[in-house]
């Protein structure tokens, strides 16, 4: 991580549950007692408020509650887009697009967005969701890591301190960007599955894994997938040498 106040803070890794929502509530709980087992207390849930236009989060009122512990514990909330879900024409930067297609499929909901009105007015209706569930978000992180560059500071207008990519996290504070790079398990199965399996390796290989590094999780499959069960056991061996810590505290660490 290049240019912040954290770096001389030792090995840290961020650990992060994606898509988390009511239907996929039962494997987002086998994922945090997974975690709590190894003694990560303080992962990053990145919480979607309405899952493809059905899953209304507030109306799950147990799962609202477990995500309202884990917060209380040191979890940290972060806003994952409004409904996960691309319902639009692609649009945006050429990169952005090719990406959309190949990458994420029907997952990159923000990849038809491209007025900062409807971004800040998506960011700010997806904030009053996790309000009324009890919860409270500073970090942004777009479905399948996509959105134009162009609607990062709508994301900031709408009161949120970070924006996360696959391999960067903008503070949206200072107008900075670190790459950091990121590996896990996508819950997608088959050869695209086994890619990020590699990706994870090679990023994750002791001793050479960076001094910061990501590790997400996604619900789909999890408790009967072997990848996800080889993605805890990488797990488990980095936290003999990296902290796990939350964005918050990576970007805006407290003074010792």
């Amino acid at each position: 991580m290049t240019g912040t106040t954290a770096a001389g803070a030792g090995p840290r890794v961020v650990v992060s549950i994606h898509d988390i929502a009511p239907s996929t509530a039962t494997e987002t709980i086998w994922l945090l007692d997974r975690l709590a087992a190894l003694g990560v207390t303080n992962p990053v849930l990145k919480v979607v408020p309405r899952w493809e236009d059905r899953d209304d989060l507030v109306a799950d009122a147990s799962l609202c509650a477990r995500l309202r512990a884990e917060a209380e514990r040191g979890a940290e909330i972060v806003l994952h887009g409004w409904t996960h879900r691309l319902d639009r024409p692609v649009r945006g930067p050429l990169h952005e697009r090719v990406r959309a297609r190949l990458f994420a499929g029907k997952a990159a909901e923000l990849a038809g967005v491209t007025e900062p009105a409807e971004m800040r007015e998506l960011a700010t209706r997806g904030l009053a969701v996790l309000r009324e569930a009890g919860l409270s978000a500073t970090g942004y992180c777009p479905p399948a890591w996509i959105l134009d560059p162009r609607l990062d500071g709508a994301v900031g207008e709408a009161g949120l301190r970070y924006l996360l990519r696959m391999t960067t996290i903008t503070d949206l504070v200072r107008g900075r960007t670190h790459r950091v790079p990121s590996a896990g398990f996508m819950g997608v199965g088959g050869l695209y599955e086994t890619g990020v399996e590699m990706q994870r390796d090679l990023t994750l290989h002791i001793p050479r894994t960076p001094k910061v590094v990501r590790l997400f999780l996604h619900p789909q499959g999890a408790s009967a997938s072997p990848a996800c069960v080889r993605t805890l056991a990488r797990l488990e061996a980095l936290l003999r040498t990296h902290r796990p810590v939350t964005y918050e505290e990576l970007l805006w660490p407290t003074p010792s």
